[in-house]
C-alpha cells in the first residue's frame, strides 16, 4: 500500500476583506500518495494560490484537517511550521527568488544550512543536485549571469536539495518562453520517474497535462481528479 504523503479534509479558508467575509475556500478535501506528481489547475482567482499556501504550511487555515508526512498542521505552533517549511517542502517558484548578489552554491547551499548542516557537507550534497541538474559549468555564476531556463533549475535544485517529502511548484513555468518550459517540465518528468513527490500548482492545461494526476479548482472548490494523458 502506497504511503500517505498528504491527507486534508473540509479545508475551509477566509479572508477578512473590510467589514466582509470572503471564504476563499470550500470544504477541500486532497490526498497525495508518496511518489504522485499531481497537477493543481485553476484559473485567476480560483483560490489555487490560497490552497497552495495552505499546502505549503505558509498560511494557516480556519477548519479541516491536515496530515503532512504524519504531522497533524492543523495542530502545530508557529515554530512547528517552520521546521515544516524547511524540512518537508521544497518551493519552487515563477519568479525564481534567487539572491542576487549569491552565486548558484551559495543559493542552493541556504537551506541547508538554515538546517544547521555544516558549511562542507551542505556543499557536496549542493554540488550533487547541481550536476544532477546540468548546472555543473555554472555553479559559481550569479543568476544574472544565467537564463530564465537555467535560473529556474537553480531554483529546483534548492527546492530538492534537501531531500524534502514534497517539491511545491507555483506556476514554475510562467516566466519562461514555450522552449525553456517544455524543458523544464521535461525535469520534473525526470524527478518524478526518480522517486519525488511533485505538486504543481498553474492554470495552463497543457501544462497540467505534464503531470500524472491532475484536480480543477474553481471558486475555491476542488473537483474531481483526472488521469493526465501525458
Amino acid at each position: 500500500m502506497a504511503e500517505m504523503i498528504i491527507s486534508m479534509q473540509n479545508i475551509c479558508k477566509s479572508y477578512q476583506m473590510g467589514t466582509e467575509l470572503l471564504q476563499v475556500l470550500h470544504n477541500i478535501s486532497l490526498t497525495v500518495e508518496k511518489g504522485e506528481f499531481l497537477a493543481i489547475l485553476g484559473p485567476s482567482g480560483s483560490g489555487k494560490s490560497t490552497l497552495m499556501n495552505v499546502i505549503g504550511c505558509m498560511d494557516r487555515f480556519d477548519t479541516g484537517e491536515y496530515m503532512l508526512h504524519g504531522r497533524e498542521v492543523h495542530t502545530c505552533k508557529d515554530k512547528e511550521l517552520t521546521a515544516i517549511r524547511n524540512q518537508e517542502i521544497g518551493f519552487i517558484f515563477q519568479k525564481y527568488h534567487l539572491i542576487p548578489t549569491y552565486s548558484v552554491l551559495q543559493n542552493i547551499i541556504m537551506p541547508l544550512l538554515l538546517r544547521g548542516m555544516k558549511q562542507r557537507d551542505a556543499e557536496l550534497a549542493a554540488i550533487e543536485t547541481i550536476e544532477l541538474l546540468g548546472l555543473g559549468n555554472r555553479i559559481y555564476h550569479k543568476p544574472f549571469e544565467l537564463s530564465g531556463g537555467q535560473q529556474q533549475r537553480v531554483s529546483i535544485a534548492r527546492a530538492l536539495v534537501g531531500q524534502p517529502a514534497i517539491l511545491l511548484a507555483d506556476e514554475p513555468t510562467g516566466a519562461l518562453d514555450q522552449n525553456t518550459g517544455k524543458e523544464v517540465m521535461e525535469l520534473f518528468q525526470k524527478l518524478h520517474s526518480m522517486g519525488n513527490t511533485i505538486i504543481m500548482i498553474t492554470h495552463d492545461l497543457g501544462i497540467a497535462k505534464n503531470a500524472q494526476r491532475m484536480v480543477k479548482i474553481v471558486d475555491g472548490r476542488l473537483y474531481q481528479d483526472e488521469e493526465c494523458s501525458a
